[in-house]
């Protein structure tokens, strides 16, 4: 009997070693993949909603405050708006039209839900 109940309490902590050294690192790493690509869908979802209201509004100028860092702003004046640097990953933007921009943007959200599959 109490060579049962020492196998159990073995096994019990070579269970819990398993559950706190390999799955809780596993599931802090997955959740923070998850997390990054929820802030890349709210990125595309926030520039899709911007572009869908210059066209709407039909502006062809805007002046806008750029956040430079650490709470830091700067006014800008943006002269023409029909086109817009979007990053497309690896530090590289590529300048495309209202229209273009929103084909990639569906294109990346269409990949990024993939992911959370």
């Amino acid at each position: 009997m109490a060579e049962s109940s020492e196998l159990r309490r073995q096994k019990v902590k070579k269970f819990e070693d398993f559950v706190e050294g390999r799955l809780k690192p596993d599931l802090v790493n997955a959740i923070a993949q998850r997390d990054k690509v929820f802030e890349q869908q709210k990125i595309f979802s926030d520039l899709k909603r911007n572009i869908q209201v210059l066209e709407k509004s039909g502006a062809t100028s805007l002046r806008t405050r750029v956040n430079l860092g650490s709470e830091v702003y700067m006014q800008a004046d943006v002269p023409d708006t029909r086109r817009v640097f979007v990053d497309i990953g690896l530090g590289f933007h590529v300048e495309f039209t209202w229209s273009e921009a929103l084909d990639f943007i569906s294109v990346r959200e269409a990949r990024l839900a993939s992911i959370l599959r």
